[in-house]
């Protein structure tokens, strides 16, 4: 069971950074997304940053289960 919600916990908390980030100030100056002009190009698209903040969102979903799957598990064995 920990292993599952240690990936639960990690799917959770990398659901809310890759929602939240592509949306602030960080990802506007990040130096690694501004090296070059195409990859400047591409870091200020608006279709990156919501495919990005899907996957976060898919994160969330992942991990939201996973918790969901375990409380049920626990009732039933109760």
């Amino acid at each position: 069971m920990s292993l599952s919600l240690f990936f639960a916990i990690y799917c959770l908390e990398a659901g809310v950074f890759f929602t939240i980030i592509p949306w602030t100030k960080s990802w506007a100056l990040n130096p690694l997304l501004h090296a070059t002009p195409a990859l400047t190009a591409w870091a200020d698209n608006p279709f990156l940053r919501g495919f990005v903040s899907g996957f976060g969102i898919v994160h969330l979903v992942l991990g939201m289960h996973d918790i969901i799957r375990m409380i049920r598990e626990r009732r039933r064995a109760k």
